[in-house]
């Protein structure tokens, strides 16, 4: 995906997920930064959903995004927290694939399965070893996750549109949004799906507005990670299943952290 095509996915992106209650991965990822302490680096930090929750906590964090829209959201939302947690977070524009800061951090973080936007073995390297690029050598941490494929529903055919998720629009409260989903092709070979998210505005029954993003997503599988981490120099720490620290078998997510690879 393109950085204009997370314009609208920005909008809607607070609406979307703040609310919902089966993700749960803040408190996941919070855990770690207050075990781990400072500095943080949150990489695909969007519009602040995790980072907000580091900062406040009093730690120091360094967020990069590949779209301006997300993060001029995410700025303005800084502007009504404590000078305090202002003064805890840094922001940079940048691609995930070839960023480089002038700073390591005890932990980085790519959340909320924001590696599911690289597409090709190349970028999927460039990720990781960016990412190592910025850990301390002595004890930092990468930490992740990504969907468990779900290859029954892979091989399903999706030409309807299918309901998500709804919220109040936050400037006209007469209004309801409805995300809806549809998948256009699945790529088996080269792992990714392509479909859209449909944001549909309602009064009561009526619809009033109706927009629509393009969505790319690849996916993974366990032997591919483990080929990914030994050509990027990095050891698997620990891993789940789920952010509860079920059994990484369980396949419902899977969630690696990892280190530099030692020699």
């Amino acid at each position: 995906m393109d950085a204009k095509d997370y314009k609208l996915i920005a909008q809607h992106y607070d609406g979307s997920y703040t609310s919902r209650p089966d993700l749960n991965d803040v408190s996941f990822y919070l855990e770690m930064a207050k075990q781990n302490g400072g500095p943080v680096l949150e990489i695909a930090c969007g519009t602040g959903r995790i980072l907000l929750e580091i900062a406040k906590s009093g730690i120091d964090i360094t967020g990069i995004d590949y779209s301006e829209d997300m993060l001029s959201i995410l700025r303005e939302k800084l502007r009504n927290e404590a000078e305090e947690v202002q003064n805890l977070v840094n922001l940079h524009l940048g691609d995930m694939r070839k960023f480089s800061l002038e700073k390591q951090f005890r932990l980085v973080i790519i959340p909320f399965r924001s590696l599911q936007h690289m597409y090709t073995v190349e970028d999927q390297l460039n990720a990781f070893k960016r990412a190592k690029k910025h850990l301390d050598p002595q004890d930092g941490l990468l930490a992740f996750n990504v969907f468990y494929p779900n290859f029954n529903l892979l091989d399903q055919e999706m030409k309807e549109e299918v309901f998500d998720v709804e919220w109040a629009d936050p400037l006209n409260l007469k209004r309801v949004i409805r995300r809806y989903f549809i998948r256009y092709s699945v790529n088996k070979l080269e792992q990714y799906m392509e479909g859209a998210f449909i944001y549909k505005s309602f009064e009561g029954n009526k619809l009033v507005k109706e927009e629509k993003t393009p969505l790319k997503m690849s996916y993974y599988t366990y032997p591919q990670f483990l080929l990914l981490f030994e050509s990027s120099g990095l050891e698997i720490v620990h891993e789940y299943g789920s952010f509860d620290k079920a059994p990484i078998d369980i396949c419902q997510e899977m969630i690696f952290i990892l280190r530099s690879k030692k020699n």
